[in-house]
């Protein structure tokens, strides 16, 4: 714009000129939109890159996550094995050898005898169950309806909160990422309502719904302060539950306030 105004005050001093000066100012107007379209491109071509830069940051992300929740759920399955295959049959090798001597020798304290019956007996089941905690056998076998059914099963007494579980995927089998992570999930969303929240009723529904599969989990227990966990995000799980559904690509919300209770919303599309 500052060249053709150059050319505009040739054109008032030097008449002659006015044809010569004229054109040049329609060419440049001509370069100056031809350059400004360019330009223009070029700047559509910047923000297109630095989408996919964006993009490939996310999957990254997802990557890096779901590599160290394979990490760690591969060392789970390691350690579950080590105690059901090393230290299970050491405990059942005594409690044979206590029955043996209790059924052939009565001189024997009974008593004694008996009472470390049952500490064995104590021990084996809190062997298998340490060792599906650390790697749950029915999801893998029989997939995340079950697996959620069964741990909900075992809560499910006088003294918990009642749990109540709807869902619509009975025996549908999903990636086995997906069915890992939203059963940790669950399991750490019923453990910090145990917890911190001294609810008296839990409300579980997993729905499937075309490509999505949704949690949503409610309780009504004491709450707490929505803003302070948002900030930090560190408190009770919820930043371990939130990588969690990340490395799914799946959107995480939750919401609560003092003394009316906690909602758990969460969405993954499934294949």
């Amino acid at each position: 714009m500052a060249i053709r105004r150059v050319f505009e005050i040739l054109q008032v001093y030097d008449s002659d000129s006015k044809i010569v000066s004229g054109l040049l100012s329609s060419w440049t107007g001509v370069l100056i939109s031809v350059i400004m379209l360019i330009s223009l491109i070029f700047i559509k071509r910047i923000f297109d890159i630095q989408k996919q830069i964006d993009h490939l940051r996310k999957q990254n992300e997802s990557r890096v996550l779901l590599a160290i929740l394979k990490t760690e759920e591969k060392e789970r399955q390691h350690f579950s094995k080590e105690l059901h295959d090393g230290l299970g049959p050491l405990l059942s090798a005594v409690k044979m050898a206590i029955s043996t001597v209790v059924g052939t020798d009565k001189s024997y304290n009974s008593k004694i005898i008996s009472n470390a019956d049952k500490l064995i007996d104590e021990s084996i089941a809190t062997l298998k169950e340490i060792s599906n905690k650390l790697s749950p056998h029915v999801l893998k076998n029989f997939g995340l309806y079950r697996a959620v059914k069964s741990f909900v099963n075992k809560l499910n007494i006088a003294e918990s909160p009642s749990i109540h579980f709807n869902s619509n995927i009975k025996n549908t089998r999903f990636s086995f990422n997906v069915e890992l992570v939203l059963y940790r999930v669950i399991c750490e969303l019923i453990s910090n309502t145990l917890s911190h929240a001294n609810a008296n009723n839990i409300y579980i529904d997993l729905i499937k719904d075309n490509h999505y599969l949704s949690l949503k989990y409610i309780d009504d227990g004491i709450g707490f302060k929505e803003e302070q966990v948002k900030e930090e995000f560190t408190g009770l799980g919820y930043w371990n539950i939130r990588s969690r559904i990340k490395s799914l690509n799946g959107t995480f919300d939750f919401f609560t306030k003092p003394g009316e209770g906690l909602m758990v919303v969460s969405h993954i599309k499934i294949n």
